[in-house]
């Protein structure tokens, strides 16, 4: 009889483990779907020909800031572009480019680069910022070095902003995109990330959880959509540096 209760224990315990895999297996086809580029090659051309476009004008002189990079191009010309940050966000091409970030929101300046505590982040720290529901266009006070204690999980509607200083995110845990969607990072540098985990972390101001081991990306990317990626300064990560 114990026999018996055993083995219809394992089999509904297999049996479960089979459904809750079909539903991650659904539900991961299902994204891939829901955010599957139709016309790539047409994307990929598209990008080429504006980078062609762009060098050309600078061959003839239309612009005497003219760099030859079209997404440089866009904002570097503007001699006051740090006081309008947020036109970066017409500057991408390529599959990132109808990527908003943080466009429709407010200023949020980082001036802590600590994370001591990464299920109750400071104001003020970069990951306070990354966090919040609403649309944030995430700048930087000064130059600063940040060592996560656990990844970074961002929220839709984000952009972080190292244009003007010299911010290093390094020496720890790196940045997770998940499920979330207009994301914008540019102009940071990214090294050194390290395999971290097995801890609560903070996904929103009104959700945290337990987090198993992450790689050591860094930039990780599933499940996501108008993502974008550019100027940043990627090396020495544990494992890949952007891994989707």
């Amino acid at each position: 009889m114990a026999t018996t209760q055993v083995l219809v224990l394992f089999a509904l315990a297999l049996l479960l483990t089979m459904l809750f895999a079909g539903v991650d297996s659904t539900r991961s086809n299902e994204t891939w779907h829901e955010h599957a580029v139709e016309n790539p090659d047409e994307v990929a051309a598209m990008v080429d020909m504006t980078i062609r476009n762009s060098t050309v004008r600078r061959r003839l002189g239309y612009f005497s800031c003219s760099t030859g990079n079209p997404i440089d191009d866009c904002w570097r010309c503007d001699r006051k572009w740090q006081l309008r940050r947020k036109h970066l966000a017409t500057c991408s091409i390529g599959f990132g480019r109808n990527a908003i970030g943080g466009r429709d929101g407010r200023y949020y300046v980082v001036s802590d680069p600590n994370d001591d505590n990464p299920v109750n982040p400071k104001p003020g720290t970069l990951r306070h910022a990354v966090i919040q529901e609403e649309p944030l266009w995430i700048v930087f006070k000064r130059d600063m070095v940040i060592t996560l204690k656990q990844e970074l999980i961002m929220n839709s509607f984000k952009t972080i902003d190292g244009r003007g200083v010299n911010v290093h995110i390094a020496n720890g845990a790196c940045i997770t995109i998940q499920y979330v969607t207009n994301i914008i990072i540019h102009g940071i540098h990214i090294h050194d990330c390290k395999p971290t985990g097995n801890a609560m972390v903070r996904s929103s101001p009104s959700h945290y959880g337990w987090r198993t081991m992450a790689d050591g990306d860094g930039i990780s990317i599933f499940g996501s959509s108008h993502i974008w990626i550019d100027h940043n300064s990627l090396s020495s990560c544990a494992d890949g540096l952007i891994d989707t």
